[in-house]
């Protein structure tokens, strides 16, 4: 797993957020090659896929 940060965001409030909130990130499915995640977040921070956002550069994990 990577955390990419929009080049726009505050990092220090970011890193913040982080800290008080983090990400938890569950394995709630596993069989043969593949797994299914499951992330939580705080809400002010998007989370996605990269193969959702490979076609918007600089649309990353935190917008805040």
């Amino acid at each position: 797993m990577r955390l990419t940060i929009d080049p726009c965001v505050d990092t220090e409030k970011l890193l913040r957020h982080l800290l008080r909130d983090g990400i938890t990130i569950h394995v709630t499915q596993a069989e043969a090659h593949q797994a299914r995640l499951g992330i939580e977040a705080p809400l002010q921070m998007r989370i996605l896929r990269y193969v959702l956002c490979m076609h918007k550069p600089g649309r990353w994990l935190a917008d805040l």
